[in-house]
C-alpha cells in the first residue's frame, strides 16, 4: 500500500489556508495537509520530505506568490536547484492574484507545474487534485 500523500499549502494568508483546508476536507481528499506561511518554511519542508525515505510519499505544493520572508518566485527558483529526486514527483501549483510583470509571469510559468489565478474555486481545486494526486480522491 502506498504511503499517504501530502498537500502543502503555502500562503501567508491564514484565512486562505483555512478555506483550502475546508475544501479539501469537503472533497474527501485522503492526504496529510500541511501549511507554511512563506517560501522558506515550505522549502525546508520539501527538503526534509525528500530525505525522509528512499521513496517519499507523493507531495503536491499549492503556492502563493506574494509572501514575506521568501516569496513564491524565490521558492520556485530554490526548488529548481534541489537535486532531481527532490523535484521529481513534486508538482508545484502557483495560486496567484497575478504576477507583477510579463517577465515574472514567464519565469513563474517556466518553473511551476501550473498557474491558477485567484480566487480559486472548489471545482478548480478538485481538478488540480484529480490531475496531480488522483489516488487521494475517494473512489480511487
Amino acid at each position: 500500500m502506498a504511503a499517504t500523500p501530502t498537500i502543502l499549502l503555502v500562503d501567508d494568508d491564514e484565512p486562505t489556508r483555512r478555506i483550502l483546508q475546508r475544501w479539501l476536507a469537503h472533497l474527501g481528499v485522503r492526504a496529510h495537509i500541511l501549511e507554511a506561511e512563506d517560501g522558506q518554511q515550505a522549502l525546508a519542508y520539501v527538503e526534509a520530505h525528500c530525505q525522509s525515505s528512499d521513496t517519499p510519499p507523493a507531495l503536491l505544493v499549492l503556492l502563493d506568490l506574494n509572501m514575506p520572508v521568501m516569496d513564491g518566485l524565490e521558492f520556485l527558483e530554490n526548488h529548481g536547484q534541489l537535486p532531481l529526486v527532490c523535484r521529481e514527483g513534486i508538482p508545484v501549483i502557483v495560486l496567484s492574484g497575478g504576477a507583477s510583470n510579463a517577465a515574472e509571469q514567464a519565469r513563474v510559468r517556466a518553473l511551476a507545474a501550473d498557474v491558477k489565478f485567484k480566487p480559486l474555486d472548489l471545482e478548480s481545486l478538485a481538478a488540480l487534485v484529480q490531475q496531480h494526486l488522483p489516488f487521494a480522491l475517494p473512489g480511487s
